[in-house]
């Protein structure tokens, strides 16, 4: 890998340093009270420069709800990797994405204080969901015919309970039975799609579970022996 430039390197912290700008100035007074003036004197920057990266405002915003974006992918990244079973790789995504609608207060702050008009949601991106339906087919988890097709449904039911999640239409209660019910047009047995919904949690999660369990019968034996 080549590594970059002293003027490469200067330009990505004068983009992030305009964009960093432009979030945190969106927080304080949203975008209607915001001029390209303001970020450009928060980045301490010169007003010309903005435009060596941005066309206008609404480009900048996009470049920092990107951003927070990128978190939402590490996370979902972490919450993955410990997951072989595609059943659950399936089920722990969704849920997770759905989970971040209700839940991601950085990003709906920011996508209400914008102004951004669009679709601006947090999910998995299709070719990973592809891949997804592709390994479970292969491997004989999934009982379909055609998993580009059922990756493409897939992918606009969670665009459709997203959307009505972020509006208030559907809570949280209602994301078990959603996963579940996608999991049984996988092929998944009713009772297995059930437990399979129940059973994934995060890594971290998963592992102080286990740190406890481990650790706890012994502090509490020392503390009897303390006594």
């Amino acid at each position: 890998m080549v590594e970059p430039t002293r003027l490469v390197r200067k330009r990505e912290r004068t983009r992030q340093a305009l964009v960093e700008a432009a979030r945190s100035l969106v927080e304080e007074r949203g975008h209607e009270r915001l001029s390209i003036q303001d970020i450009t004197d928060r980045a301490d920057v010169g007003l010309g420069t903005f435009y060596n990266y941005f066309d206008n405002k609404q480009m900048i915003f996009e470049a920092a709800l990107e951003g927070i974006r990128e978190k939402f992918e590490t996370r979902l990244t972490t919450l993955r990797s410990s997951l072989s079973d595609p059943a659950s790789l399936v089920a722990a995504t969704l849920q997770f994405c759905f989970y971040e609608a209700l839940d991601n207060e950085e990003w709906k702050n920011f996508l209400s204080k914008s102004g951004l008009e669009g679709e601006y949601l947090l999910l998995q991106s299709q070719e990973q969901c592809l891949a997804d339906i592709m390994s479970g087919a292969q491997r004989g988890r999934f009982k379909i015919d055609n998993p580009t097709f059922v990756a493409n449904l897939i992918n606009g039911m969670a665009k459709h309970i997203t959307h009505e999640i972020a509006g208030g239409r559907l809570g949280r209660e209602a994301i078990p039975d959603t996963t579940r019910y996608i999991l049984r047009m996988l092929g998944l047995p009713e009772l297995v799609a059930k437990a399979v919904t129940q059973t994934p949690l995060p890594p971290v999660a998963a592992q102080q579970r286990r740190v406890l369990k481990e650790v706890l019968p012994h502090l509490q034996r020392t503390a009897v022996e303390q006594i």
